[in-house]
């Protein structure tokens, strides 16, 4: 899988036992302001709304306009509020601005709107206003772009939550019914870059759809096909003299291990 760029003092986080640890304790509100950086389909939007359960709250994408986003803070004042989807955020200023006065790490925040914008002139939002709700913001990548983002992120307990393939394929166990597609993805699993609870969803709607091609197209999906394809031309190909010379390539393209390379040899049925 490619590293995502370390955050400066993320917590660093690789299952999903610890991962809800600390989803629970700021559904708890024993986390005030929490922040999960990862990448997509790893259910941490789904994780957190989960542990929030019927409690109040408020959950926003940040599509939202930052007046919208500022009135929907207001009538949800005290209670949890999770923010999700942030990659672009840094590029708002006005939501940079306002997302710096809800993190503040004090009990009880100002936020304020400085201009005379019509629901203010008409009274249905105040100009300002106090909260003291807990934070929750989740992104899939963040970029400390200048000193106010920058702000946000030091005010937070971060946490870059970064599972293996196989964690998440363990995970997805939990809940996923559709054996041939669970044991298709597992079958590939040392050739997944990138671990996402989507592949297993799709394959089962691809399954159901064009039951005699799901297979190629799941793996075209993955991003696969291409890189399997390579694998069996690495194989295959006459221009190494013996096995070891393949197998030192095979390592050395990054497809895996010796053991590896002969498991996928049977799977051709090359002898």
């Amino acid at each position: 899988m490619p590293d995502q760029p370390v955050l400066q003092n993320a917590l660093q986080v690789s299952t999903f036992d610890e991962f809800t640890h600390f989803v629970r304790q700021f559904a708890a509100n024993l986390i005030r302001f929490l922040m999960i950086v990862g990448g997509p389909g790893i259910a941490k939007s789904q994780s957190v709304r989960r542990s929030v359960g019927n409690r109040p709250h408020l959950f926003l994408e940040t599509h939202a306009t930052a007046f919208g986003m500022y009135h929907k803070i207001y009538e949800h004042r005290g209670m949890p509020i999770i923010i999700d989807d942030l990659d672009h955020l840094y590029r708002d200023q006005a939501s940079v601005r306002l997302l710096k006065s809800l993190c503040n790490t004090d009990p009880v925040k100002r936020l304020c709107w400085p201009s005379r914008h019509p629901d203010i002139v008409s009274g249905e939002v105040p100009a300002s206003f106090t909260t003291s709700s807990p934070v929750c913001l989740i992104a899939n990548e963040w970029n400390t772009a200048n000193a106010n983002v920058g702000a946000i992120e030091d005010r937070a307990i971060v946490v870059q939550f970064t599972p293996s393939v196989g964690e998440v394929h363990v995970k997805v166990r939990e809940w996923f019914d559709d054996e041939e597609v669970y044991d298709f993805i597992e079958e590939h699993l040392p050739y997944i870059t990138r671990p996402s609870m989507r592949h297993y969803l799709k394959g089962k709607e691809l399954r159901q759809a064009c039951p005699d091609r799901w297979k190629e197209l799941l793996l075209t999906t993955m991003g696969l096909n291409e890189k399997i394809k390579a694998i069996r031309q690495l194989i295959t190909v006459s221009d190494y003299a013996n096995d070891a010379e393949r197998v030192a390539a095979f390592e050395a393209g990054g497809f895996g291990s010796r053991a590896t390379f002969y498991r996928w040899k049977k799977r051709f049925g090359i002898t």
